[in-house]
């Protein structure tokens, strides 16, 4: 790994690594709420879930939303173990 000091890449000595490593990980469950929030607050996702059978194009492009990031997240989460 690098890091980027004074605006030069130089690589990781061994007390950063045991610094991040030492980092919390942020659980799955969270991740993927704290993505959809980025783009859809609270009252506007339950509106959407709602509306779903009259508004199917907008539930239909929310959905594919979440699934991608729980696809992308479950991708993160094979990579790190």
């Amino acid at each position: 790994m690098r890091k980027c000091v004074n605006g030069v890449y130089v690589d990781l000595t061994e007390e950063d690594l045991v610094e991040v490593e030492s980092l919390p990980t942020v659980p799955y469950k969270e991740r993927i709420i704290n993505r959809i929030r980025a783009v859809y607050s609270v009252d506007d996702e339950l509106a959407i879930l709602r509306q779903r059978d009259t508004k199917p194009e907008e539930f239909a492009e929310y959905n594919a939303f979440v699934e991608q990031i729980k696809d992308e997240e479950r991708g993160t989460e094979e990579g790190e173990g």
